[in-house]
């Protein structure tokens, strides 16, 4: 039986809100072979998680995570933090995975073990489970108010931020983002989005905001519409309460516009929190699924107290964008260029795809005339000497990734990963549109067997992401098909 083990590496301090680099070792100190998602159906390969804990008592489970991405919760999975995608581990064998942490911004500072957890849905049968945790002890800093650096000469700014935990400067000219190990993602789901402005602001001249969208084939733009409240303050009677305060939508002249978050809240005696705890962090949502997939254009306006369009301008405020992050956290910026400008407010282009994934399985076949029957068997004859297989791991514009595996028994005898749009993935040749066969030699499938029973496992992997480094799984397509190789 397989025994595994895990060991990490990295930095021994972090600063709340940042990303660290760890280094992940998973050893096999066992007799056989531990199974990775590369070569068998999920369920049965190990994977591991990285966690967060204010202890060092790891639990063997699978991590969950927190509903707000800069929390702390106990035990919690961290972003980037989960190593699905993992190789077969011969006895005696070992596998490095190299990954970037984010560390909750709202973790108090402290002493907290970051730790790994390998095998957490005990999916492989092992010798010994105890040894399947580990503690590195990591000292979690205060978060330095991430300063904003305004280009020279740039008075009052509106700097349009990020979609959802993604920043403008990570996506594309075309929509699309890349993340831990995934090139050229959409988006989907229910995005959020972020902008950050002048601390002077709300003034007469600045009050309300407006997000907009459309299909970069329309000339039309639509309005969000989906409500935008923060946190306060309030206590009566001796009892603390945290009313939300709604932002907008709110009608004025003809618009659904939000109010910048005032200086003060709307009742006295209140105030605002002194951490933004609640999670109030965006300030436009958009709901995806209810809207066509493909590429649009997100647009962010500027209006005064009577809804007035506030044009940028050296008299009025600049809009500024997020040119990346220094090695102190700072928040580099450049002014907005004038491409990126659209009568007076800023646009950026985002990649919007909510699809499925869709896996099919043909049946294996010798030549032309001999496909495996309905009991799934194949009878071949010792002129045959190969088998063809072919599958099909599809989606409608290409936005996904597959792992292929042929298993004899326990025994992975044809396995292949890679892009649905690739042409060549291991032994197998595409047409670029998720179709791959070949004809695999009836001795490699066989070896020593006469005959002998398999099983292909075919998983497609949606890229879609809601912007927070996670895919959105529930776009994900499997198939599994059995079939027997048997002699005449």
């Amino acid at each position: 039986m397989p025994d595994l083990i895990v060991t990490i590496t990295g930095p021994d301090r972090a600063i709340a809100g940042g990303i660290i680099d760890f280094e992940v070792i998973v050893r096999n100190v066992g007799s056989a072979t531990a199974p990775g998602s590369l070569d068998v159906e999920y369920r049965k390969a190990y994977h591991v998680d990285l966690i967060l804990s204010s202890d060092s008592d790891i639990p063997l489970k699978s991590a969950v995570r927190p509903a707000y991405a800069e929390d702390f919760v106990e035990d919690m999975l961290l972003k980037g933090g989960r190593i699905s995608r993992t190789v077969s581990i011969p006895p005696g064998g070992y596998a490095n995975y190299t990954l970037k942490l984010y560390i909750p911004k709202n973790a108090s500072p402290g002493i907290y073990c970051l730790g790994a957890v390998v095998d957490p849905a005990k999916a492989v049968d092992e010798l010994n489970k105890d040894n399947n945790t580990f503690c590195h002890k990591i000292n979690i800093l205060p978060p330095e108010m991430a300063p904003t650096e305004p280009p020279a000469g740039v008075d009052f700014y509106v700097m349009p931020y990020a979609v959802g935990g993604t920043p403008l400067y990570n996506i594309k000219d075309s929509g699309l983002t890349d993340y831990t190990d995934i090139v050229d993602a959409p988006f989907g789901g229910r995005l959020g989005f972020r902008h950050a402005y002048d601390s002077r602001i709300p003034t007469k001249e600045i009050m309300y905001y407006r997000w907009l969208y459309k299909d970069e084939s329309e000339t039309e733009w639509h309005e969000f519409t989906e409500t935008v409240g923060v946190h306060y303050e309030k206590k009566e009677l001796g009892v603390l309460t945290f009313p939300v305060y709604t932002l907008g939508p709110k009608g004025v002249n003809g618009m659904n516009l939000y109010e910048f978050k005032p200086h003060s809240p709307p009742e006295s005696g209140t105030s605002w929190p002194a951490t933004d705890g609640f999670g109030d962090i965006y300030s436009g949502f958009l709901n995806s699924e209810a809207i066509s997939d493909g590429k649009y254009e997100i647009k962010l306006e500027i209006y005064d107290k009577i809804g007035n369009q506030v044009i940028p301008a050296d008299s009025t405020f600049k809009f500024i964008v997020p040119t990346g992050v220094d090695a102190n956290g700072t928040i580099l910026t450049s002014n907005a260029t004038s491409g990126e400008i659209d009568n007076g407010g800023f646009v950026f282009s985002l990649h919007i795809d909510n699809r499925k994934c869709s896996a099919v399985i043909d049946a294996p076949s010798i030549g032309t005339t001999s496909m495996a029957d309905e009991c799934g068997f194949l009878r071949y004859t010792p002129a045959d000497e190969t088998v063809h297989i072919a599958f099909h791991a599809t989606h409608p514009d290409n936005f996904a990734i597959f792992t292929f595996s042929i298993i004899r028994g326990t025994k992975t005898i044809i396995s292949a990963n890679g892009e649905v749009s690739a042409y060549s993935v291991g032994d197998f040749s595409g047409d670029g549109n998720g179709n791959f066969e070949n004809e695999s030699s009836r001795s490699k499938l066989l070896e020593e067997c006469a005959e002998a029973a398999f099983s292909e496992n075919l998983y497609v992997y949606a890229k879609a992401t809601t912007g927070w480094g996670y895919r959105i799984n529930g776009y994900d397509a499997h198939a599994v098909r059995a079939f027997a190789l048997s002699p005449i």
